[in-house]
C-alpha cells in the first residue's frame, strides 16, 4: 500500500519517478531503471510524448506490425496493427490473402449520423416548455451558423433538433436531442461546440420569454455532450466467393459444411450473450489493433 501525496502534479518528472519507485517498489533503483529504459533516446521526441498527458513517467510500448495484401474497393493496402496478442496479425494476413484472390473486400459508408444532447432539468409546465421550444427552434439552429457553415459546405451539419421529455424515467428530466452529419470528420469538437452554444442560447431564450419566471419554473442545464452510442453511423463491408472455396483440404471438411458452421456461429452469437461477448471480442481484436495504430 502506498501513502497519500499532495501536489504530485507539481513535481518534476524525476521527482515523480523517485516518489513512485520509493513508495510502491521493493527495489526502487531497479524500478527507476526499468521506467527510464523505455524513454526515447531522442530527447525532443520524448518531450513530445511527455506532454501528451499528465504525470508522464515513461512510455508504454506495444508491437507495431503490418498485414499486407488487403484488397479493399479495388485498391491494395498494407494495414498497420498495434496489438500485444499473438495470432491477430497472422489471422488478418491470412484473411487478406484468402479474400484478395476472390475480389477482396467491398466497403460502403452508409451513414455518418452522430448524436449529441443537451441534458437539462425543468421544473414547470411541460406543455409550456414544448410551446417555447417550437417557437424558438429556428432561433436555436440559426445561432449555430457560425459553427456549422464550414461543415455545411462539405455536405454535413445539424440534421435534427428536437425536445424529448424523459421525465417518466427521471423527474423533471428533459433533453434537446440533436443529430449531426460530420462527413469524414470524427466531429467530436464540432458537435460539442454546437451543443454548448445551443444550451447557452436555450437558457437565454427561456429567460427572455419568461419561461423560467417564478420559483416554480426553473431550468438547469446538466450537461451538453455528444453520445458515443451511434446506431445509425454505419459502414458496410462484404466479401463474396463460391461456397466450394471454403473446402478445407487438410481435414476433409466440405465447403458447404464449413459455411453452415459459420452461419450457425453467427446465429448463436446473435441470441446467446455468453457467445456474443467472445464473438465480438474476436472482431474487436482486429478493429482495436488498427484503431490504435492509426491514432484513433
Amino acid at each position: 500500500m502506498g501513502k497519500k501525496i499532495d501536489g504530485f502534479s507539481k513535481l518534476t518528472q524525476s521527482e515523480k519517478i523517485d516518489w513512485i519507485t520509493k513508495t510502491h517498489f521493493k527495489n526502487p533503483e531497479k524500478a527507476k531503471k526499468l521506467l527510464e529504459s523505455y524513454w526515447n533516446s531522442d530527447s525532443k521526441l520524448q518531450k513530445r510524448h511527455d506532454e501528451f498527458i499528465e504525470n508522464t513517467l515513461s512510455n508504454f510500448y506495444l508491437p507495431l506490425g503490418v498485414a499486407p495484401n488487403f484488397l479493399i474497393n479495388g485498391t491494395t493496402y498494407t494495414l498497420p496493427l498495434v496489438v500485444e496478442e499473438s495470432s491477430v496479425v497472422a489471422a488478418a494476413s491470412n484473411a487478406a490473402k484468402f479474400w484478395g484472390s476472390r475480389g477482396g473486400f467491398t466497403t460502403q459508408v452508409l451513414n455518418t449520423l452522430k448524436v449529441g444532447h443537451v441534458h437539462f432539468c425543468f421544473e414547470g409546465n411541460s406543455k409550456e416548455l414544448q410551446k417555447f421550444f417550437d417557437r424558438r427552434k429556428k432561433d436555436l439552429l440559426r445561432s449555430t451558423q457560425s459553427l456549422t457553415k464550414n461543415m455545411e459546405a462539405r455536405g454535413g451539419g445539424i440534421t435534427k433538433l428536437e425536445l424529448v421529455d424523459k421525465s417518466e424515467l427521471l423527474p423533471s428530466y428533459y433533453q434537446l436531442h440533436m443529430e449531426f452529419k460530420t462527413k469524414d470528420a470524427m466531429g467530436a469538437n464540432f458537435i460539442n461546440s454546437c451543443l454548448e452554444l445551443v444550451a447557452k442560447k436555450f437558457t437565454e431564450f427561456a429567460e427572455e420569454d419568461q419561461l423560467t419566471q417564478g420559483k416554480e419554473n426553473t431550468l438547469e442545464i446538466a450537461m451538453s455532450i455528444l453520445s458515443n452510442y451511434v446506431p445509425e453511423c454505419l459502414v458496410r463491408a462484404e466479401v463474396r466467393c463460391p461456397v466450394s472455396d471454403f473446402t478445407l483440404q487438410n481435414n476433409g471438411v466440405a465447403g458447404a459444411t464449413f459455411a453452415k458452421k459459420m452461419v450457425d456461429a453467427v446465429a448463436i452469437a446473435s441470441c446467446e450473450p455468453y457467445r456474443a461477448v467472445t464473438h465480438n471480442k474476436g472482431i474487436m481484436n482486429g478493429v482495436d489493433a488498427l484503431v490504435i495504430a492509426t491514432g484513433n
